[in-house]
C-alpha cells in the first residue's frame, strides 16, 4: 500500500473515532474502537473494522453504525479534503477476541502440561 493509502486510512480512522466520541451519543456505541481503515485505490469504498468490548453488542453496534453512516460521512467531508470521499462499508473485527481466545487455550494447555508434570514426578 502507497504511502498516500496509509496517510488517509490514518486519518479517516482518527476522524471517524472522533466523530463517533465527540458527535454521537450512542450507547450502543460504547466502548467501540475502530481497528482498522482499508480504502479501494480509487477511493471508492473504504471498509471500517471496530472491535468492541462486549462481544454481544457487535451486531447492534453495526446497525447504529449503518443508521448513522449518512451522518459519519457528512462530518468526514467537513474535515477531510478529498476529491471523492468513499462509501463507508463497516465490518466487526474479532480479531483481539481471536487472540484472546488463543492466549486462553494457550494457558490452558500450559497448565494441563503443568499437572500432568507434577503426576509424573509424584
Amino acid at each position: 500500500m502507497s504511502v498516500r493509502m496509509d496517510k488517509i486510512n490514518q486519518e479517516i480512522r482518527k476522524q471517524i473515532m472522533e466523530v463517533i466520541q465527540r458527535e454521537i451519543d450512542d450507547p450502543t456505541l460504547e466502548f467501540l474502537s475502530i481497528t482498522s481503515v482499508r480504502t479501494t485505490s480509487d477511493l471508492q469504498e473504504c471498509r471500517i473494522y471496530f472491535s468492541m468490548l462486549q462481544d454481544d453488542k457487535y451486531p447492534q453496534a453495526k446497525e447504529t453504525l449503518e443508521k448513522m453512516k449518512g451522518f459519519i460521512r457528512s462530518s468526514l467531508a467537513k474535515k477531510i479534503r478529498l476529491k471523492v470521499l468513499p462509501q463507508l462499508v463497516f465490518f466487526p473485527d474479532d480479531s483481539i477476541k481471536y487472540s484472546v481466545d488463543i492466549y486462553r487455550k494457550i494457558e490452558e494447555i500450559k497448565a494441563q502440561d503443568a499437572q500432568k508434570r507434577s503426576k509424573k514426578s509424584d
